[in-house]
């Protein structure tokens, strides 16, 4: 069974900060996708949150993705570096100066195949997130960082 310990509690003195869960074998696998689905909501907020480099997403884009994440896809980012090392490995011509989510998207799909990829979009740091499937090939599926 599942244990948590008190949180923001003291003992003798001392606060204990976090919370210790330990999770029944069998909700392994809801916890996980509970998590990669609180993470993909988590990226999506602070979109529009803080000082912001490039234009935020739209607010459209911003649902598109949420939808995207109750049908069950992850939401990841990559950046400029990462794009340009996987475009390399599939010989696509690659300039880091002019990207576009289109061209985001056509690296990605050579890269991890067209049905990984669901959408994607620049962020408010001129990275990209990318809502993605949450398996390949049976397996979780994260960009590699």
């Amino acid at each position: 069974m599942g244990t948590m310990s008190n949180v923001g509690t003291t003992w003798g003195g001392k606060k204990k900060v976090g919370v210790k869960m330990t999770v029944a074998p069998a909700y392994r696998s809801v916890c996980n996708q509970f998590e990669a689905k609180i993470n993909s909501f988590k990226t999506l907020f602070n979109q529009t949150r803080g000082p912001a480099k490039c234009p935020r997403p739209s607010t459209t884009v911003l649902n598109n993705f949420a939808n995207w994440v109750n049908k069950g896809a992850i939401v990841q980012t990559c950046s400029n570096t990462q794009l340009s090392r996987w475009a390399r490995s599939c010989k696509i011509n690659f300039n880091p100066r002019t990207v576009t989510p289109t061209t985001c998207r056509t690296i990605l799909c050579s890269t991890f195949g067209k049905n990984i990829i669901k959408a994607v979009a620049r962020t408010k740091t001129g990275n990209f997130m990318v809502a993605t499937s949450p398996t390949l090939k049976g397996k979780p599926f994260y960009f590699g960082k």
